[in-house]
């Protein structure tokens, strides 16, 4: 089971709509946290949804901090798991998280079964949703709230708590995702199921 040809499966399955859908944005290993982390894949439509794989080939060792990640950030998470896995992921995921099992039909061809509905996170930090932006978007937000401006130089994780104390998560989540799906010449997959 190798974590690029599962990805490459989810994405023609489960993720057939948002590929399809012009106003989604379906990209992989975005960067959390200013890249301490990334999310395997990461869905972007009227909420921000982070999918983090692990194969029967993966340890769970690095899933505690992701869990930690995705969970200051995604309106909704899911993790994608072989079954081995499933009983220990179970125990370290919030029940708020949704779970697909992989299941292999032959090999090189695997289904994706939704073993548990995710669910809205209550959660959500407003810094580390911030920490999505680009410096040059945080400046742009910060300056539409600041009469007198945020100077260029300012150091971005100044930025970044400024707006944390200016918005509330849920408002910043929707605020970031348009900024997300604003930027040119981004990173979107639409063309993997072409």
């Amino acid at each position: 089971m190798r974590d690029h040809i599962i990805r490459q499966a989810f994405h023609k399955s489960v993720l057939k709509s948002a590929h399809i859908d012009t106003e989604t944005f379906v990209v992989d290993e975005l960067g959390l946290k200013n890249g301490e982390i990334r999310a395997d894949i990461a869905v972007l439509n009227g909420k921000l949804i982070g999918f983090e794989i692990k194969t029967e080939k993966d340890t769970l060792s690095r899933l505690p901090s992701q869990v930690v990640a995705y969970s200051e950030i995604f309106d909704k998470a899911f993790i994608v798991v072989s079954e081995n896995h499933l009983h220990k992921a179970v125990e370290l995921i919030p029940d708020w998280w949704g779970i697909y099992t992989i299941k292999t039909k032959e090999e090189g061809d695997y289904s994706f079964i939704n073993f548990r509905r995710g669910k809205i996170n209550k959660y959500q930090e407003s810094y580390s949703l911030a920490q999505l932006l680009w410096k040059s978007e945080a400046l742009d937000l910060a300056n539409t709230i600041i009469k007198n401006g945020v100077k260029p130089k300012t150091p971005k994780h100044e930025v970044y708590d400024f707006l944390s104390k200016v918005f509330a998560p849920k408002q910043l989540s929707k605020i970031v995702l348009k900024y997300l799906k604003q930027r040119e010449n981004w990173r979107k997959d639409h063309a993997l199921l072409l």
